[in-house]
């Protein structure tokens, strides 16, 4: 009785498992039949860039009040110029804005950046005012670069939507979006397309990345030396490293030089990496490979130095600027091009936007009056790469050459050991250089050059 037992509560058991595996079949099979095929999401995100590569170059957004058609590619170039190719920048000084009767000016407040490993910066822009890319894009479609002044931020979205959703291309944007997002234009509200528009325009920006194969890459690469700092290891310190590295391999005559980096160039990249010692450039604290940039904000003196030359000198060191309980951040008279005509307008950088409990920046123990004090006029490290394609320098684009901006660093250093820069940075002081050392500073500089012209070309076919 026992066995026959156990054979009829088996067979029970059998046949509830067969009947339990059919039905979830079954359901599996009413899914897949009633979900609608969609595209991977490799797909996806191809569509995401393709549309964000559009509305890139899109310049329909543009206020209908202002008097220039603009768009992102506008400031931002690649290929466009037929002489020479751009590092996703302009050769303006100050990229053009269009003119407003309530706000009439031609030009922005700095040079463009270059947009080239820019997702790999936690803060954008020269002061800092974005913390991502949406943010920026949003921003940017909704304000002065394409002739909106504040409080039309609702007016620029309800213009972008009705672009996209009027727009009556080949390839519509209602396609584009339904492909990227799988969304219907016609049910979004502007808020939510503008939303859409920032995410596919900064996939698309996230595909600009520096190729790093400059010839400084190959040298490093020849010679088995490390493109970075180790974990935890400071640029400075890196410096060192790869100083006591280079004189090793010297010291065995095994160092493979190249026509396309000499030993000009090495003479250069040496004043690049010193931070110590006589003939030192102390360029590697702020600008750490293997991107040139540490990602942070410094005074270098510029914004000092160019409105010195507006209101006569000592006039910054002299500018009444307001501690942490008065300060109104940011505000018009603090993110400005200086104008002879109105003394209170200065460009603050990131001194604007800096949060006082910024850990990143904030040294313990500091006052919130020492360090937005600390911060003035500071501004973020430009990287190194690529400078060929994207000249003037500096964040007000005041300097046309790689030998006027060094030539400026140099002078600058000086007036900072003499205690004659407001809130120096501290690295400024210690750049200790003449100009015999600018030749071997741009050679190496210069090895930093991809060939930018090729790479376009392919990639825009």
């Amino acid at each position: 009785m026992e066995s026959c037992s156990e054979h009829h509560i088996a067979t029970a058991r059998f046949t509830w498992l067969r009947r339990a595996v059919l039905l979830m079949f079954v359901a599996a099979m009413w899914v897949c039949l009633a979900r609608p095929i969609t595209a991977s999401d490799e797909e996806k995100q191809a569509a995401q860039i393709r549309l964000g590569a559009r509305l890139f170059k899109e310049d329909r957004f543009a206020s209908r009040k202002g008097d220039l058609i603009t768009s992102c590619a506008h400031c931002h170039q690649s290929n466009e110029d037929p002489e020479k190719p751009h590092a996703f920048t302009d050769n303006f000084t100050r990229s053009w804005v269009p003119w407003r009767a309530g706000d009439p000016r031609r030009d922005g407040a700095r040079n463009a950046p270059t947009l080239l490993d820019v997702t790999a910066l936690p803060r954008l822009h020269f002061d800092g005012q974005f913390t991502s890319l949406e943010e920026l894009v949003e921003g940017t479609l909704a304000g002065r670069n394409y002739g909106w002044l504040p409080g039309e931020e609702d007016e620029a979205r309800r213009l972008v939507y009705q672009v996209i959703l009027e727009d009556t291309s080949e390839v519509t944007y209602a396609r584009q979006f339904k492909e990227a997002f799988g969304v219907a234009l016609n049910t979004l509200s502007p808020e939510q397309v503008m939303n859409l528009v920032s995410k596919a325009v900064t996939a698309y920006v996230r595909t600009l990345r520096s190729a790093q194969d400059s010839p400084y890459d190959r040298f490093l690469q020849a010679n088995r030396l490390d493109a970075r700092p180790a974990r935890d290891e400071s640029a400075a310190a890196y410096g060192r490293r790869m100083l006591a590295r280079l004189a090793e391999l010297e010291s065995r005559a095994a160092l493979k030089l190249s026509p396309d980096f000499t030993a000009e160039a090495l003479d250069g990249m040496k004043l690049f990496l010193r931070s110590e010692g006589a003939r030192r450039g102390n360029c590697v604290t702020c600008h750490a490979p293997p991107l040139f940039t540490d990602a942070s904000f410094h005074n270098l003196g510029v914004s000092e130095s160019e409105y010195d030359q507006v209101h006569g000198e000592g006039r910054f060191a002299a500018l009444r600027i307001p501690d942490s309980a008065d300060a109104i951040r940011p505000s018009r008279n603090t993110c400005e091009t200086p104008v002879e005509s109105k003394p209170e307008r200065v460009d603050l950088g990131y001194w604007n936007y800096v949060k006082l409990d910024d850990a990143t920046l904030r040294r313990a123990g500091e006052s919130d009056d020492r360090f937005l004090q600390r911060m003035i006029a500071t501004f973020k490290t430009p990287t190194l790469r690529n400078l060929n394609y994207s000249r003037p320098y500096m964040h007000n684009g005041a300097y046309p050459s790689l030998e006027s901006a060094l030539g400026e660093l140099i002078r600058l250093s000086h007036r900072a050991r003499a205690g004659r820069v407001r809130a120096a940075d501290d690295e400024l002081a210690k750049i200790e250089l003449s100009e015999s050392d600018i030749r071997p500073l741009i050679t190496f500089l210069n090895t930093l050059n991809e060939d930018l012209k090729a790479r376009l070309a392919t990639t825009s076919r």
